[in-house]
């Protein structure tokens, strides 16, 4: 939020759910966004009625970034919590870089985080899930667990499955398995990405309290862009 001001035209590619977006809007920014999960979307969309004010003047389509409904151009474009290395394709990442030049302002900004890993190769495969986390509100317990099935290390690529078990008052009563992949970028990777596009790196941080990049060791990266 510190990157944006109430005159703002906002987008965020990728809002899920809206644990971003429905922050914003709580604070009187003006939104835009889409992705690619209906049911996501519908728990998007569910957080926003239940604002004071209603806030539905928002634009919130099931899209992917080739097919976002709008000629408009934004102030400031916002992709957190590592949700851009979902896409792990060279012909998508370049594909929604394009689009992110199209729908960002000229000299602008664009903030995204991306999943950053060195040494890749150290993950391990597995054939057992383990843990993740749990969530539990009253009876209801969903517990998320995982697993790593392969490692592209010349693409950076891990391929993951999830496990989605639902329990209700300690019983057992379902699961539900999704294949799970993630880009993880080495340093300076993302860079030769943009050199196909008008982006320029403004500024790299690790973690939200804006520390810069210096090299150190993390699991993730801020990028901050404009065109």
């Amino acid at each position: 939020m510190s990157f944006a001001d109430a005159k703002m035209d906002i987008l965020e590619p990728m809002c899920g759910s809206g644990r971003f977006f429905v922050g914003f809007l709580e604070r009187g920014f003006r939104m835009d966004g889409f992705d690619l999960s209906r049911e996501m979307l519908e728990r998007c969309v569910a957080k926003i009625e239940k604002l004071k004010g209603g806030k539905k003047n928002s634009l919130l389509k099931c899209c992917g970034f080739d097919g976002f409904p709008t000629s408009k151009e934004y102030d400031y474009v916002l992709i957190p919590s590592g949700s851009f290395s979902l896409m792990i394709r060279h012909d998508e990442i370049m594909g929604a870089l394009k689009a992110l030049e199209r729908l960002c302002k000229k000299n602008r900004i664009i903030v995204l985080e991306l999943e950053i890993n060195e040494n890749i190769a150290e993950k391990r495969i597995s054939d057992a899930y383990s843990r993740i986390r749990s969530a539990k509100e009253g009876g209801i317990e969903i517990v998320a667990s995982g697993k790593t099935i392969r490692i592209d290390e010349k693409e950076n690529v891990e391929y993951s499955m999830g496990k989605y078990e639902l329990y209700e008052n300690g019983k057992f009563i379902r699961e539900e398995e999704e294949a799970f992949n993630l880009k993880y970028y080495a340093p300076t990777e993302f860079e030769k990405y943009l050199q196909g596009t008008s982006f320029k790196v403004v500024s790299k941080y690790v973690g939200y309290e804006k520390e810069e990049d210096t090299g150190q060791k993390t699991e993730s990266i801020l990028y901050v862009l404009t065109h």
